[in-house]
């Protein structure tokens, strides 16, 4: 399971419309040390869930820019559903979609959202 750092990371480098350097993921995150994103960028580099995407100048010094990986979205899907199996007893699958739906702001987004989870529910039917 991954910690919760790795993912406070792969949430900035998801949000982020471009590559980042490991400066810019401490600016961008909050209680975030230098010395936390590096070790944990190297872990998730060695996981293939981030790959380097170039060198840029950060002032006198060069700095690798980082982005994550096709890889990276399965690996927070199983970490999502592992976390799930702990609570299965106490939340319904059909509950646990109600609360994802409710956190959409979209109605087109929405609607498409539903028209999948029907083609979902239809595949199991």
């Amino acid at each position: 399971m991954m910690s919760r750092r790795e993912l406070d990371i792969l949430n900035i480098l998801w949000k982020a419309e471009q590559p980042m350097m490991a400066t810019d993921i401490v600016n961008a995150g909050d209680g975030l040390t230098q010395s936390t994103v590096t070790a944990v960028l190297r872990k998730l580099l060695r996981e293939n869930l981030i790959e380097v995407t170039g060198v840029t100048h950060s002032g006198k010094v060069l700095s690798r820019t980082y982005r994550p990986t096709e890889a990276c979205k399965d690996a927070i899907l199983n970490n999502f559903r592992d976390t799930y199996m702990c609570f299965r007893n106490a939340i319904s699958i059909s509950t646990l979609c109600d609360a994802l739906l409710k956190t959409n702001e979209d109605d087109t987004r929405m609607k498409k959202d539903i028209a999948e989870l029907k083609a979902v529910i239809k595949k199991y039917s």
